[in-house]
């Protein structure tokens, strides 16, 4: 039972209407009031969890922007950290790790060596 309610319940009782009719229109009044600012409450309540959620998105959605800025400003260090012929050297290296005999066919050969380099460039780059 809400508050409304409960002031249609005392206002068709006519047996406390007798006791005081000044203090029963009081109390349904106050009850009715109560009740309206209760869903007054209720639906500025809704508003508010609704704009919090549509702040966390809008949080995690900056935060894979920084995320990924960071991870550019990284990868841009790793890129100025070594010379174009310390990479050439990597490459000649794994390339001569990668050539192409019958055990390397069966382990994926040169499918793998596109990761392979890039593990190697950033292992030197991590080295200086």
């Amino acid at each position: 039972m809400n508050a409304i309610e409960l002031a249609d319940v005392l206002e068709s009782d006519d047996r406390l209407w007798f006791v005081n009719e000044d203090l029963m229109v009081k109390t349904c009044a106050m009850l009715r009031q109560q009740q309206a600012e209760y869903y007054s409450l209720l639906v500025n309540h809704d508003k508010l969890y609704a704009k919090v959620i549509e702040q966390q998105a809008e949080i995690e959605s900056l935060k894979q922007i920084i995320d990924a800025n960071n991870l550019s400003q990284k990868i841009g260090q790793f890129r100025k950290a070594l010379t174009d012929e310390e990479i050439e050297e990597v490459y000649r290296t794994v390339e001569q790790d990668f050539a192409l005999t019958e055990s390397k066919k069966s382990d994926g050969g040169w499918r793998n060596f596109p990761v392979e380099l890039g593990r190697a460039i950033l292992r030197k780059a991590q080295e200086k």
